[in-house]
């Protein structure tokens, strides 16, 4: 697709006015977690969050949902002493 110089401006003005581009990309997925049978994509920061939370829940000798945000969504994971859980760096 051709844009004219007209079409342009208007995207360049949307940009501005939206802050479009101001805002960081979402942190592409780093780790591996896998939980419950299956494989989660995630970032530094949410393997980092995913650790702290099941550690708390750990030395607690507890059982919590912990949420884990992944490249395709929201999941809530029971964690509890009979799961178990591991993070792996992305190949």
């Amino acid at each position: 697709m051709t844009m004219t110089p007209e079409m342009q401006l208007a995207v360049e003005d949307f940009r501005t006015e939206t802050d479009l581009g101001a805002r960081p990309s979402p942190a592409r997925p780093r780790y591996i977690v896998h939980a419950l049978g299956r494989d989660f994509r995630v970032s530094d920061e949410m393997a980092q969050i995913f650790v702290r939370q099941v550690e708390r829940v750990a030395a607690d000798d507890s059982s919590a949902l912990v949420v884990l945000r992944h490249e395709e969504g929201v999941e809530l994971l029971m964690v509890t002493d009979d799961n178990s859980f591991s993070i792996r760096t992305l190949p």
